[in-house]
């Protein structure tokens, strides 16, 4: 009995062992560089819900308007990755959704395409520094096609774009129009001159 014991441990030892090293093979493997795929197909580096956000908010490919992506204020959001994002006052948030405008933005930044436009010059931006804090976000839809202006809510305390204009616009992008979504400075006033001077 105690031979059959030994020998059942050995045959689990044994085949750990064999698991291991294919493992280890697998993800110790080293791809001399330049070699990482065909040419035909390349490797590209996607957003998931286990992306941190503020991975996405430096990544160098939005320069220096990453940080508009998402609330300013951090205080109005929680959660360290795009999977966890809560908004305030905000109870539907879907994950995917979020993933999926990440991308979108990221696929058109890396191919060239304008996804971002300033609403105020640098001089208005250095008189009235919260300027800095505003801009349009472009979804692209078919030239020469009717446009529309979505902005999100937040009480006019917060920019709650990620639910409540990034999705709107993609969708109506999707549907062939151009759409834009307003990043602008909480308050019932400065909203409106942010719209207005967005629109002109």
């Amino acid at each position: 009995m105690k031979r059959i014991i030994a020998l059942g441990i050995l045959s689990v030892i044994v085949m750990m062992s064999f698991s291991a090293c294919g493992n280890a093979n697998k993800t110790n493997e080293q791809i001399p560089e330049g070699l990482e795929h065909d040419g035909e197909e390349e490797m590209e580096y996607i957003y998931t819900a286990d992306t941190r956000i503020t991975e996405v908010i430096n990544d160098p490919v939005f320069e220096e308007y990453g940080r508009l992506i998402f609330p300013v204020n951090a205080g109005y959001y929680s959660g360290n990755t795009l999977g966890e994002l809560q908004l305030t006052w905000y109870s539907n948030i879907d994950p995917d959704k979020t993933v999926e405008i990440t991308n979108y933005m990221k696929e058109h930044a890396e191919a060239g395409d304008t996804i971002f436009y300033n609403i105020y010059t640098e001089d208005e931006k250095k008189a009235d520094p919260d300027k800095e804090d505003t801009g349009l976000f472009f979804f692209k839809g078919n030239p020469g096609e009717k446009f529309a202006i979505c902005n999100a809510g937040g009480g006019f305390a917060y920019v709650g774009a990620m639910h409540d204009s990034f999705p709107h616009a993609l969708e109506l992008s999707k549907q062939g129009y151009n759409a834009f979504a307003l990043i602008y400075r909480p308050g019932a006033r400065t909203a409106c001159e942010d719209l207005c001077a967005g629109s002109i």
